[in-house]
């Protein structure tokens, strides 16, 4: 639940929840008092892994409560998840190339999959990581057109580590590798296309010289 906690803050605007919120995503089966005491103690435990020696006095406040607000202090906490979610707006506005590397290099992966069953994770989750194929699809394929083969293939590499199982951005690899020439890569990566066709999906993929 100290988990859940610091997840499902990072998940809210400006990092913070009110507690009635905390309550209905990590404990709706319990009575008011109850999930308050484990709010009360899930964030106790939180605030000394950030702080081990922490209290009242001295402590840097990276987790803070105020009346029946609690929050993450985000000039002290940063997480991967919050830079995605800005660069994915920020090329929403402008198309930058080096926004586009930076949003491949910071999204490594889905979100909290610790908690892939929890409503709280999986609309933030699906929803960052849609926006992230999509961003990442739309540079490749503007880098492909454009010619600028090596950062399309860099950036088409660091999606498919974050999502093996992308099957347009490994199609997006593919034909990058037979375009500058890396026909072992090209090669090695249809094999793993080819086997994830047949047994994950049913169908016989296409011969890789036509991809």
């Amino acid at each position: 639940k100290v988990l859940s906690l610091l997840c499902l803050l990072l998940t809210r605007p400006q990092f913070a929840a009110t507690r009635e919120q905390v309550l209905e995503a990590l404990w709706p089966e319990m009575d008011p008092e109850a999930g308050a005491n484990s709010l009360n103690q899930s964030a106790y435990f939180l605030r000394r892994i950030f702080e081990p020696d922490c209290d009242d006095d001295t402590s840097a406040g990276y987790l803070r409560s105020r009346a029946d607000l609690i929050w993450l202090d985000q000039e002290l906490v940063q997480s991967r998840s919050a830079e995605s979610v800005k660069l994915i707006g920020a090329l929403r506005r402008n198309p930058s190339p080096d926004l586009v590397v930076k949003l491949a290099e910071s999204y490594t992966g889905r979100f909290a999959v610790d908690f892939i069953y929890d409503d709280w994770a999986s609309s933030f989750r699906e929803t960052l990581h849609a926006g992230f194929l999509d961003q990442i699809q739309r540079a490749v394929t503007r880098d492909t057109n454009a010619g600028a083969l090596d950062r399309a293939l860099r950036v088409a590499q660091l999606a498919f580590q974050a999502d093996p199982d992308a099957e347009q951005i490994e199609l997006c690899l593919l034909r990058l590798y037979r375009r500058t020439g890396a026909n072992a890569a090209a090669a090695e990566q249809y094999t793993h296309y080819a086997n994830v066709m047949r047994e994950m999906l049913g169908v016989e993929p296409p011969p890789l010289e036509s991809i």
